[in-house]
């Protein structure tokens, strides 16, 4: 009786390692698509958070409290959520991270901060304010009204 050998032919292997070569062609792109859109996501969601989070702790606390970009103009670095009434480091609430260093952040009328008042409505800027965020092809846009409500991803009004 002749002993067969366990194991897979080179054909088998061959045609296994291809099949694994064509499914990882086809998945990849689409991973690196989703992980793009993640990060967009992600990032327009921790500013929406910070700008929402500076108008309730300007209504919860009565004063004004303003959103100021560590470097003038750069919204997508690091932001800092402080009450300007007060001068000392008790007046910073909140130190928002940068975003990654391939995103940008742009304010239409490039506006230098963003202030609430005690009421939630925007002070500073006076007129409604549109931020375009971009990271390779994927963009959202983020608006915030005068009455202080803060829109993200329903284009660029604040209907």
């Amino acid at each position: 009786m002749q002993q067969r050998f366990k194991g897979f032919t080179l054909v088998e292997m061959l045609v296994t390692v291809a099949l694994l070569v064509i499914v990882a062609t086809v998945a990849v792109p689409s991973f690196s698509t989703l992980v793009a859109k993640n990060r967009a996501d992600t990032e327009t969601g921790d500013f929406y958070r910070a700008l929402n989070y500076a108008r309730l702790e300007a209504v919860n606390r009565g004063v004004s409290v303003r959103l100021t970009p560590e470097t003038t103009g750069n919204w997508a670095g690091i932001i800092n959520v402080t009450v300007p009434s007060v001068t000392t480091a008790a007046g910073t609430l909140r130190v928002v991270p940068a975003m990654s260093a391939s995103s940008t952040m742009v304010a239409a009328n490039s506006a230098a901060y963003i202030e609430f008042n005690n009421l939630g409505s925007l002070v500073n800027p006076t007129e409604t304010l549109l931020f375009t965020y971009t990271n390779g092809s994927i963009s959202r846009h983020l608006v915030v009204c005068v009455n202080g409500r803060v829109v993200l991803n329903n284009g660029t009004t604040c209907s």
